[in-house]
């Protein structure tokens, strides 16, 4: 009976040990992937430059946000182009530079405050006549327009050279005409 015993407890053994070395190398392989899959997740260069591009799209997305907003709610301008130049002109002639520069569309430079100190500049050297009196000479020139959002004066010399242009844009967010340059 001894024996048979030993026969048993060499056969559990050797079972134990079997089972042992399955769990333990399971185990690494686990903890080898898992270390991968971290690694990939985390810390590996490609990771850390998908969070990056991530995050300049969020930040993106929330700028394009606050644009489309403040394209919006910008109401300064005509139904018309007509109608936005003269109000540009009414503005000017009454010398609020601040009114006139409203009517200039928004934009990603930041051209509507350059356009305001430039005016503010010409207001100071008493420019403001010389502009009002060239821009009210501004015909349409229908050769100059691009598209249905796109709409052009032209101011022309004696011998039809342009000397001046305000081009206009149609702000789709407001359904208004801005003026885009001068």
């Amino acid at each position: 009976m001894n024996n048979q015993f030993q026969q048993n407890q060499n056969i559990e053994k050797p079972k134990k040990t079997y089972w042992k070395f399955v769990f333990g190398f399971l185990g690494i392989v686990v903890v080898i992937g898992g270390g991968f899959f971290v690694w990939e997740k985390y810390f590996s260069p490609e990771a850390k430059s998908r969070r990056q591009m991530e995050k300049q799209y969020e930040a993106y997305m929330e700028w394009e946000k606050r644009y489309l907003d403040a394209l919006k709610q910008d109401t300064y301008g005509g139904k018309t182009p007509e109608e936005t130049l003269q109000m540009f002109i009414e503005a000017l002639k009454k010398e609020d530079i601040e009114l006139a520069s409203k009517y200039f569309i928004i934009d990603t430079q930041n051209l509507r405050e350059e356009w305001r100190k430039t005016l503010e500049k010409a207001g100071k050297e008493g420019k403001l006549v010389e502009i009002v009196n060239i821009i009210s000479k501004a015909k349409p020139d229908l050769a100059a327009i691009i598209n249905e959002d796109h709409y052009v004066f032209s101011v022309r010399d004696e011998n039809g050279i342009v000397i001046a242009d305000v081009d206009l844009q149609f702000n789709r967010e407001s359904d208004i005409w801005k003026i885009s340059s001068l």
